[in-house]
Parts: structure tokens; sequence; C-alpha cells
């Protein structure tokens, strides 16, 4: 009897620890199965923090050294702790994906689960079998440590699956002879540089680019796999990275023929550890390009010009700028409304007079940027300004559109210090709107957060009204502005609360302008 109990018991207790690993392999997903950014997730949020039922589940947990039977309420509680964890969960912004991946991993949880229930069962009449117990009821730490080790155990096969398909990349790459290869990467802008640069390509050339944000190794390899055909001219690949060697990784499978870098900042600070290894990862796509490589690169950006002295000396590179007249491409004559930007990109003699729909300064730097790879790659003036006029706004980056009745610029894709400043700045150029920036803090920035958050708050001054989206990530936006004597501004829990208080807004501000900017995952909105 006393071992059914326990075994009952443990298989409870099992059921508990698999609704959170579920949890926290949905925000390993998000973090790209990256260790360091799913602990800045559970640091920034205290999630960590015990509630009160949790302790009183590890109190009848330490009960059942004496008498097996508190292990009776002991189940009770962990089935309403499970009940807890589903029914606190906010709607997930990000699916959670059944990927491969998850599918190898969740294998191996359920050969785990399998094991440690023969075990208890087989080692049932110990009385220390209680202290089993007791590490679950810790059943926070117990399930991601689970997943850690599922994970971990599952690189042998995830390896040996993406060698094949790698491999089986590489051959198509090498059997097309004609493809120029266009890799884009940056701090920020790489997306929408990306897709700006298909737009005009397409103008002319059969092109293939990377979809979405498939910026990785295996998201490049996918798109090669599925793709790429023998017909294919031109492949625009997004490289994305949150440490060092990741960019040479996608090199050494795609070596780009004109190598783009659009910007460098403190992003993903957390994991390069340094601004100069961002500089140096970034650069990756040029010292492990072609040897005969064409460096497309920002002079404006200071860590860009850095970069060069050290990484790229010796390359063709053709430069660009807002301001900088001896730039090989430059810009004038800047003006910006509701419908969209007007400008002049002047290169030598020509000047490309540019009528889009896209708005803010990145936009401008992006448009420059893919209007001086299609003249590298050989088009004319004419197709290029037939292929501007085709360009969309790209989706969550200074998207000006309706949300529920309220005009927004959604800039929710992924927020930087440069970015959120030229957002804001974007922003009050609407002089007749009254606006309003929504916004749950930035991350990835390592020690430099506080700082930056803080930086943040100052330049929301200008702002006419700000929402502070979850507490545990913009106390250093709050402090910035309360620094400057702003009051203006409110700290709500989720984005449903921030669209109400909108509405509220509205009521008496028909005119309202709201600037989205950043939506962080899941996991750091408590």
């Amino acid at each position: 009897m006393n071992s059914l109990l326990l075994i009952v018991s443990y298989i409870i207790t099992l059921v508990l620890i698999a609704v959170n690993s579920n949890k926290f392999m949905h925000i390993f997903q998000q973090s790209f199965y990256h260790i360091e950014e799913v602990y800045a997730a559970i640091k920034t949020t205290k999630s960590y923090k015990f509630q009160i039922y949790e302790v009183v589940l590890l109190i009848f947990a330490v009960m059942s050294f004496y008498s097996i039977y508190a292990l009776i309420p002991f189940s009770l509680f962990a089935l309403f702790s499970a009940c807890k964890t589903i029914n606190n969960r906010p709607v997930a912004k990000k699916k959670f994906v059944y990927t491969s991946r998850v599918r190898i991993t969740y294998c191996i949880l359920l050969l785990i689960f399998l094991a440690s229930i023969y075990a208890v069962a087989k080692f049932a009449k110990y009385k220390y079998i209680s202290i089993v117990f007791v590490a679950c009821s810790l059943y926070k730490l117990v399930a991601i440590l689970l997943i850690l080790l599922a994970n971990i155990l599952a690189q042998p096969i995830l390896w040996c699956i993406n060698h094949i398909y790698i491999k089986e990349a590489k051959k198509i790459i090498a059997g097309n002879k004609n493809l120029k290869i266009i890799g884009i990467t940056g701090s920020y802008g790489k997306t929408s540089t990306k897709n700006i640069v298909s737009a005009l390509l397409e103008e002319k050339y059969i092109t293939v680019m990377t979809p979405k944000s498939y910026n990785t190794t295996l998201g490049v390899v996918k798109t090669i796999r599925e793709q790429i055909k023998p017909y294919t001219e031109v492949f625009v690949c997004e490289m994305g990275a949150a440490r060092l060697k990741e960019i040479a990784e996608i090199c050494n499978i795609v070596r780009p023929d004109i190598s783009v870098i659009t910007s460098i900042g403190p992003q993903h600070l957390t994991t390069f550890k340094s601004i100069d290894n961002i500089i140096k990862g970034k650069f990756e796509i040029i010292t492990n390009a072609k040897k005969d490589v064409t460096a497309v690169l920002n002079l404006d950006n200071e860590y860009i010009k850095k970069g060069i002295d050290l990484y790229a000396k010796d390359v063709d590179i053709i430069d660009f700028s807002i301001d900088n007249k001896e730039c090989r491409y430059s810009v004038e004559n800047i003006t910006m409304s509701d419908k969209g930007s007007i400008f002049d990109i002047v290169s030598g003699k020509t000047r490309i007079k540019v009528e889009t729909r896209l708005l803010g300064k990145n936009n401008i730097y992006n448009i420059v940027c893919a209007v001086a790879i299609a003249k590298e790659l050989g088009m004319k003036v004419e197709e290029i300004k037939k292929g501007i006029k085709k360009i969309k706004p790209v989706e969550h980056r200074l998207e000006l559109k309706d949300m529920g009745g309220i005009l927004s610029l959604d800039d929710s894709f992924n927020s930087n210090p440069e970015g959120s400043k030229a957002a804001i700045e974007t922003l009050c150029m609407f002089k007749d709107k009254y606006k309003v920036l929504v916004t749950p803090g930035m991350i990835e920035l390592g020690d430099r957060t506080d700082e930056l958050n803080k930086k943040l708050g100052e330049y929301a001054t200008a702002c006419d009204y700000v929402i502070l989206v979850g507490k545990a990530t913009t106390d250093k936006i709050k402090e910035g502005m309360d620094e400057k004597g702003y009051k203006e501004y409110i700290v709500v829990d989720d984005l449903y609360e921030a669209f109400s208080k909108l509405q509220e807004i509205q009521i008496s501000h028909k005119n309202i302008l709201a600037l989205f900017e950043n939506d962080l995952p899941d996991s750091y909105i408590k």
C-alpha cells in the first residue's frame, strides 16, 4: 500500500514537473537554446521566487520522512501548483513550435521520467526515498535542469541530422557556379535591409532570400535545401549571431560575394561579453567571405569604422552615409509624413529621388545600402526606381498601421539603443499628433542594460505620454524620466492593459499616434 502511494504521488509530481518543463522549453526556444539568455530572462523576471503554496509543498515533502501519508496533501498541492502554472501563463505572443529538436528533447525527457518511476518503485521500501520528494518540491529548478539535461543528451542525435543537412546545402551551393551570394549582418537593420535588397534585385534577377528571421546556421541551411534552384541567380542571406564564430559557421556554407554590415551596437552583450567581440563577430562576414569580396558598410556607425581598421584594411569597400558627402553614397533632402519618406540618394553625378512608404532614419540607411548593392550588380537607375516603388513596409519595423482604431508606429520587432532613439525621433516628427510611447524596455545589453534603459527614459520625455509594459524591465526607464521631472507615464502589467490605457487616452486625444517600441519574449513579461 505504501509503495503504491509513493508511486502515485511521484507520478503526480512528474505531472507538475512536466507542465513546467514545457514552459521552460518554450523559453529555451525563444532564446534560441542559449543558456545565457534563458538565465537572463529568469533573473530579470525573478521567476525563481517561491510562492506560499510552494513553501507548503516543501513542508509536506519534509514531513514525508516521518509519515508516508504526508504525501497525500503533498500530491494535492502538486496538482494545485500544476493547475496554477497552466492558468497563470499569459497568451504567448510567439507560438511554441514543435520542431524536430523539441520532439527529440521530449522523447529523451519521457525516457528520463520512465527511468525515474522505475527507480522510485524499486527503492520504495527505503525511508530516504523522501529525499526525492523534497528535491521535486523545488519543481521549477528541477524542470529547467531536466530540460538542460535532455538538450545535452539530444546533441549527438541533432549533430548527426544537422551534419547531413549542412553537407547537402554545401553541395547545392557548390553546384550553382553562377549564384551571387549577398551576406547581410548587423546588430540591427539586417532583416529590413534583406527585404529591401531582395525587392530591388527581383527587378532583374531570380532572387531567393532567407525568409522571416531564418538567420541561424540551420535556418540558412533549410532555405538553401528548400528554395535554391539551379536557375537561382542571387541568394540574399541574412546572418544573425549572439556569440563569436556563429557568422563564420554560416560563411563556411555560403561564402558571400558581397558582405553587408548594416550597423554595430551593444546588442547581445550578455553573450558577446564586450563591444569588441561584437565588432569582431560581425566582421566575420568579411573575414570568412570570398577572397575578392566587396563590403558594403555604413560609415555613420563608429563601431564599423573601428572594425574596418582591424579587419577590412585590404577589402574593396562601398561606403554609404546620410551626412558624409565623401562616401560613395549619401543622402540629401529628407522629408517624412504619415504617407512615408522622400529623399535623394547621391552617388557622384547620379541622383536618385526616392519616394517610399517606409519611415525612419534606419530605413533610409537600409534603402541606400540596397541601392549600392543593386548598382554593384549592374542594375540601371530606372530598374532601381521601379524596384523601390514595390518596397513594402517590413512588419514590426516602424510600420505605420491601424491597431484597433489607434494609429500606431509598430517598431516592436527588436529594440536597441540607437534604433529606439531613432524611432522616438521619427515619432516626434509628427507635430500634429498626440505622441504616446509604449515599451517594455530593452534586454540583452549585458552590464549596460540599466544604463541604456535609463537613457531610453531620457529620450522618452520628448513624447506626450509613456506607457511602460512590465515592472521587471522598466525600472530604469522610469528612473530616467523621473530625473528629468517627467510625470506623464504609467506602468502596466502587459500589452492588453497598455491597449486599454491607449483607448482611455483616445477619448480625450483623437489624434493619437502610438509608437510600440520593442516586444520582449514572453519569458520577460510577468
